[in-house]
């Protein structure tokens, strides 16, 4: 119990005062106890934001494995879409909190490194095994190039999350809706595209 209420005072900091102003004694504080508990705990800021991390990634990953379930091609990329726009709204500090620790790792002085690179690929390996299980049965072109096609998916709803992080006045549902309609659009089978055409996209 201490060590989810200590998070998400650290999640609450973090969107307040930011990375720098997070310290371990006002988490402590912020979740009701010593000062002293969140370095017992975690040990140092690097111990803490990792714990922060794999919480918040872990609850957007489950979200998004219930939403897609058994679906693939196109179904899976637009339940996965839908998935993560209800994280965003559903839970707005949890995704500003993943982001900040995101581009904090890759400042080379920074006090936290998260693996991003590691997690980018894990989800672009998840989005190209719906693209290949939807090219097996039909429902995708099998011309479709799926790991090109999972990387445009993936930096999308990346930049999407940041755009609306950035400004909160973006259209967001709009937003997603428009990249649902474009996947769906790429990789439904179609006669009238030419393999080589599609192999290049």
């Amino acid at each position: 119990m201490s060590d989810r209420l200590l998070t998400a005072a650290a999640i609450e900091l973090l969107v307040e005062s930011g990375v720098q102003g997070t310290t371990l004694q006002a988490v402590g504080e912020r979740a009701g106890y010593s000062r002293a508990l969140a370095t017992h705990r975690f040990g140092s800021k690097a111990g803490l934001f990792g714990q922060v991390l794999k919480d918040a990634s872990a609850d957007w990953l489950e979200r998004m494995q219930k939403g897609v379930g058994k679906l693939t091609g196109a179904d899976a990329l637009c339940a996965a879409t839908d998935a993560t726009h209800r994280f965003i709204r559903e839970c707005p500090n949890e995704v500003r909190a993943m982001y900040l620790l995101w581009f904090q790792s890759i400042d080379p002085g920074a006090v936290y490194r998260s693996n991003l690179a590691n997690v980018h690929r894990a989800q672009r390996e998840d989005v190209a095994a719906w693209i290949l299980a939807g090219q097996a049965i039909g429902e995708v072109d099998k011309a479709v190039n799926r790991h090109r096609l999972a990387e445009q998916y993936c930096a999308s709803m990346a930049g999407i999350a940041y755009q609306w992080l950035a400004n909160s006045e973006m259209p967001l549902a709009a937003m997603y809706r428009q990249l649902k309609n474009d996947m769906r659009s790429r990789l439904q089978p179609s006669a009238s595209v030419a393999p080589t055409e599609r192999a290049r996209d």
